[in-house]
């Protein structure tokens, strides 16, 4: 690879075509509730004391998934919607840095979510007071985040923009004399960010699927299976268009290629929270719960249960009848003088 060849920004090219414009934004709406439905359903779960391994490492693709639609949905919405880069050189070089970030944080998360599942299958059933708490289950996943930000850093260091007779490009292009290091980083980044990932959560559903313990597999790990092997397809156009820009030479992608890759990225994040809601009975029993939470009468009732007096304040006859009595035998036998109220009348 010629590390001296500049690579532009993937959706370059594609200004004037409504249709990514139009789908990023359907995408984007889709996920942001779709992922924070299912957010509020987890977040019952972990405070209800149900928590698992699994169930955290779904909270942590959700909130992954919330990050990208939050923060690179927008930035690649403003930049297709514009022949040049319209949002300034820190956001060039910190926009594919950004969603490789949140893409690699969600592929690790479906790894721990493979391994954790087939623990659970092939390990033995938890007790009731073996559960672990929130913390001990979301700590170590948040450490995925340090390879999931420091993998892509070279897209951060070696973007940059550059004039043109549009106007600014966002081109990714590295020094001279940092040819050997990008010869090697582009060898090993699908490597280690695509294929041995890939790989580790397949071996672990594989292994879940054949195992035979207490726990059937059950159709939720074929649904898990089946959320990893759809964002590692939607993945595939994006590396396609990574591979074209570095050893292309100069022509420019597919206009095709390049708004799927753009569209392909988001489709996970909008489609993987409404399965988990349909598909799995626990987020439908919780998603129930939420609605009856939030749905009418819900003040009411909220107000009724805080209104309501103790379980030991529910007769005060009867309290007040028994605390006369003690009241009475205890001021008569501390009488200090009992003999001097035996003749009165």
């Amino acid at each position: 690879m010629n590390s001296s060849q500049p690579v532009p920004w993937p959706g370059a090219g594609l200004a004037g075509t409504l249709a990514l414009p139009l789908g990023l934004a359907a995408l984007g709406l889709a996920g942001l509730a779709g992922n924070l439905l299912l957010l509020a359903v987890l977040s019952q779960e972990l405070r209800r004391g149900r928590g698992s391994p699994p169930l955290a490492g779904l909270l942590h693709l959700c909130c992954a998934d919330l990050l990208l639609l939050l923060l690179s949905a927008p930035l690649r919405l403003a930049a297709a919607c514009s022949r040049a880069w319209p949002l300034g050189g820190l956001l060039c070089r910190g926009s594919d840095w950004l969603l490789h970030a949140g893409l690699l944080a969600k592929c690790f998360a479906l790894a721990a979510v493979g391994r954790a599942r087939l623990q659970q299958l092939a390990g033995p059933a938890p007790g009731p007071h073996a559960l672990p708490g929130p913390r001990p289950l979301l700590l170590p996943l948040l450490l995925l985040w340090l390879p999931a930000l420091g993998l892509p850093l070279p897209l951060l260091l070696f973007s940059r923009l550059e004039p043109s007779p549009d106007g600014q490009r966002c081109l990714f292009q590295p020094p001279p004399g940092a040819a050997g290091f990008m010869r090697v980083f582009a060898a090993a980044y699908p490597l280690l960010a695509l294929l041995l990932p890939a790989a580790f959560t397949g071996g672990c559903y594989w292994k879940a699927l054949r195992a035979r313990g207490p726990p059937p597999p059950g159709p939720s790990t074929r649904l898990l299976l089946g959320l990893s092997l759809l964002f590692q397809a939607a993945w595939l156009p994006a590396w396609g268009l990574w591979l074209w820009g570095r050893h292309g030479g100069a022509r420019p992608p597919p206009a095709a290629l390049a708004g799927l890759a753009q569209a392909a990225l988001f489709l996970p994040g909008a489609l993987g929270p409404v399965a988990l809601l349909a598909a799995c009975p626990e987020f439908r029993a919780g998603l129930r719960a939420l609605a009856r939470r939030g749905g009418p009468g819900a003040a009411e009732r909220t107000q009724e249960r805080q209104e309501a007096p103790p379980a030991e304040k529910e007769l005060p006859d009867v309290q007040h009848f028994w605390q006369h009595r003690r009241n009475t035998a205890a001021g008569e036998e501390s009488d200090p003088v009992p003999w001097e109220h035996q003749g009165t009348p």
